[in-house]
């Protein structure tokens, strides 16, 4: 019983020094950099740094930079019909590569 408890307390912290850490910009614009909400972050565990790209058709609005879900990864979005916003989500998975 011993030994679990050492070996799990070896993988929690194992585990706890390997977190990603991440660029965090809630609107970063082209020219300007970022122009709101700017720091860092951990991400939990299956997130990865994202680079969200906001377009207009082939027009890029604005960026946004945090942690992601895996699933998110790669993968585009459309905002409501009103807007016509879309999203992609470039994943990277190295400490401050957003």
């Amino acid at each position: 019983m011993k030994v679990l408890f050492v070996g799990l307390a070896a993988l929690l912290c194992f585990a706890g020094g390997e977190a990603l850490r991440c660029n965090v910009c809630k609107r970063k614009l082209l020219l300007f950099g970022c122009v709101q909400g700017s720091g860092e972050i951990t991400c939990g565990w299956r997130e990865r740094c994202v680079v969200i790209k906001a377009s207009l058709g082939k027009l890029p609005i604005y960026y946004r930079l945090n942690c992601t879900s895996v699933l998110n990864c790669g993968k585009g979005r459309a905002s409501d019909n009103e807007s016509r916003l879309t999203y992609d989500y470039t994943c990277c998975n190295a400490d401050f590569c957003n």
